[in-house]
């Protein structure tokens, strides 16, 4: 299919590198986002691992996203008595030829959108979806300020809280996963710290990781906690929490924790707190309707511990249009969600059931998408 009208809803990771995967694939699209470019919410960063790094190399953005991130070498695991419990190595560069990287969510974002700007692809902003209406040859999306857009087919690429998904399965459900997260950018004076490695603080109930996550800028320092929580925490005590009650809750966490001081000094020396409860996404027994499909966080939200929300998006943008680009839109959101549901269910699974490291490792790297290579006839 080459599609001359392609909606993305959404300018995060999925949204800016499926665009960028059409363009390679011969078909225009435009991104439309609810938000203004100054409002947009940058988040703090992540783990983003060899499948995920690889994918960036497809479209360009590898290189530059690896010159602003901290390639990491060592995972240290420690207890809460400050005792190093276990260290594991990573050898990604070598296996799988791409690095396992420390980086900042906003580094990411600015070079897809720079990659975006330089190809021509618009990116208009202030663009609420309010509903989309499907038609015999082509879909409309209706938005908040009246506007209605016409195209060939939507790729729904708007998160966790997508809109999109409504019109796919509107009865789909956000279930309360058990877990919060909390994430932050941070620095401390005259604390060395060991830019190769990823330190792990875990008590068997809350877990808080930190690291490098950028080779040269003063708050480099990327932090991230998890925790269970049976009950989900009102909004109020915790997405819209004042600085003081983030604190507060960080702390009651680590208390009688032996802890160096400089683990406190980097939640102290952070400036900006991004909490969220983490959810699941239930009754979702399809991944497209019609003319629209969803990709990333819309269609399958990662368990924190797996690490693979970044990735998975990648992963989703690269095989999404490549599908688009060798067959009608019907069949190639059927060949799509074939492989990226069995993909995601099959690695969610292992970390559930706490499968031996090598291999996730093995799962979760060795996969590839032959870009040239019709997979399907």
């Amino acid at each position: 299919m080459k599609s001359q009208n392609v909606i993305i809803i959404g300018s995060g990771v999925a949204g800016l590198a499926t665009a960028l995967f059409l363009k390679k694939a011969g078909m225009e699209s435009t991104i439309y986002e609810s938000r203004s470019d100054e409002e947009l919410e940058t988040g703090a960063g992540f783990l983003l691992s060899p499948n995920g790094v690889k994918i960036l190399d497809g479209i360009g953005c590898k290189n530059e996203v690896i010159a602003n991130a901290t390639v990491i070498k060592k995972i240290q695991q420690i207890n809460s008595e400050n005792e190093v419990e276990a260290i594991f190595y990573n050898y990604s560069e070598k296996y799988y030829d791409a690095p396992l990287l420390n980086v900042m969510r906003d580094q990411i974002i600015q070079s897809l959108l720079k990659e975006v700007h330089r190809q021509g692809i618009e990116v208009k902003y202030n663009k609420k979806l309010t509903s989309i209406k499907q038609q015999p040859h082509s879909v409309q999306v209706l938005f908040e300020d009246e506007t209605v857009i016409t195209g060939d087919i939507v790729i729904g690429a708007d998160g966790t809280f997508s809109k999109t998904r409504e019109a796919i399965a509107f009865n789909a459900k956000l279930d309360y996963s058990g877990f919060w997260g909390l994430q932050g950018v941070s620095f401390v004076k005259d604390f060395v710290l060991d830019e190769a490695t990823s330190y792990f603080y875990n008590d068997g109930n809350f877990q808080f990781i930190f690291g490098k996550a950028h080779p040269t800028n003063k708050m480099n320092i990327l932090w991230q906690a998890f925790s269970q929580c049976p009950e989900k925490l009102p909004t109020k005590h915790f997405e819209k929490a004042n600085k003081e009650t983030i604190l507060q809750l960080l702390y009651k966490q680590m208390e009688g924790w032996n802890i160096p001081k400089h683990l406190f000094a980097i939640i102290d020396h952070t400036e900006m707190f991004f909490p969220r409860s983490i959810y699941e996404i239930k009754n979702l027994s399809v991944w497209s309707k019609g003319r629209v499909v969803l990709v990333g966080d819309a269609v399958h939200t990662a368990n924190p511990f797996v690490g693979q929300g970044a990735s998975y998006s990648l992963e989703d943008a690269m095989l999404i249009a490549k599908m688009l680009r060798d067959h009608d839109y019907r069949d190639a959101f059927y060949y799509y969600e074939k492989d990226r549901r069995k993909r995601t269910e099959e690695l969610n699974a292992l970390f559930q059931h706490m499968s031996i490291q090598n291999d996730i490792d093995k799962k979760m790297n060795e996969y590839t998408i032959e870009w040239d290579e019709e997979t399907y006839v």
